[in-house]
């Protein structure tokens, strides 16, 4: 039986990798509650997503390749009909936010509070959705994680949703635990 878990904790990844796994089922969730999104595509007319990782490209990569394979159906590779182009982006070379901006940023490792501020500071100015799976994220401003309690569901930061302007479904705010 100790076996058999241990092979099961090993197959799912450390937790830090489990907690960005579980937070990239919610985050198109989450995205597809924006009510906005459409205006958010790039001029190719996709959302084009960033990854922000410190230091790892390959958990990076893999990650994007697994937001590109989720969805069911036509749905695959897209949200709300809007084809995905996520893009990996290394927090050292955060110019690269500058323009175009992208639709969502999510982050792949967890960042040192002065970067992460800088980066939910983005998010508020551009009104775009900034979601970490780490904890303690949605507490020091970032606008979206997730909470696990009975079962797992999105936590929202209110003030920081109300400072970006950004628009979720009520559904989406109804189920959510909301941090003020």
């Amino acid at each position: 039986m100790l076996g058999c878990l241990i092979t099961f904790s090993v197959a799912l990844g450390s937790p830090q990798e489990q907690r960005v796994q579980i937070g990239l089922r919610l985050f198109r969730t989450l995205l597809a509650a924006d009510q906005n999104l459409a205006e958010k595509v790039n001029a190719e007319g996709r959302l084009e997503l960033m990854l922000l990782y410190r230091d790892d490209r390959n958990q990076a990569d893999e990650f994007a390749k697994s937001i590109k394979a989720s969805g069911h159906g036509d749905q695959q590779g897209k949200i709300k009909q809007l084809p995905l182009q996520i893009t990996p982006i290394d927090v050292a070379n955060l110019e690269a936010l500058q323009l175009p901006v992208p639709a969502a940023i999510y982050l792949v490792q967890p960042l040192p509070l002065p970067l992460l501020k800088t980066i939910i500071q983005y998010g508020i100015d551009h009104r775009r959705i900034v979601f970490s799976p780490f904890a303690g994220d949605v507490e020091n401003g970032v606008l979206a994680g997730f909470a696990i309690g009975v079962r797992v569901r999105p936590y929202i930061n209110r003030t920081t949703l109300e400072r970006s302007g950004i628009e979720l479904k009520s559904l989406l705010l109804k189920v959510a635990k909301i941090y003020d």
